[in-house]
């Protein structure tokens, strides 16, 4: 499926079906038509603001307090939940695809980074 982000929407096949919202740092998924938060992700440096070959996103899924951690660009793993099928039909979560997305593609990176 085709989708892009534009004026605060995501959008698949050229249909609104989630709002954006953007902070430093951050973006939040929410509702189209409740407004209600679905996930957020959470842009991080891994302590080291001028290299960014460390970065990684950190994306939570807020109903279910759960989360996972890819180096992919939040954008390819917006297109992997939509292509992975992890929404209804009406754009809401559902529990066990994300259980299993986030089995499929959490890189678990702060866990396994060194710190000094």
């Amino acid at each position: 499926m085709k989708f892009k982000y534009k004026k605060g929407y995501v959008f698949v096949e050229k249909k609104e079906v989630l709002k954006l919202r953007y902070s430093i740092g951050y973006f939040y998924v929410s509702d189209m038509n409740s407004g209600e938060e679905l996930m957020y992700f959470r842009l991080n440096d891994n302590e080291t603001p001028s290299y960014f070959d460390d970065d990684y996103v950190k994306v939570y899924f807020n109903e279910w307090e759960k989360e996972f951690e890819s180096k992919s660009h939040h954008r390819i793993i917006m297109a992997q939940m939509i292509n992975e099928g992890i929404f209804d039909s009406d754009w809401n979560l559902i529990e066990g695809k994300v259980d299993t997305f986030i089995r499929k593609y959490d890189e678990n990176i702060s866990n396994r980074t060194v710190r000094f």
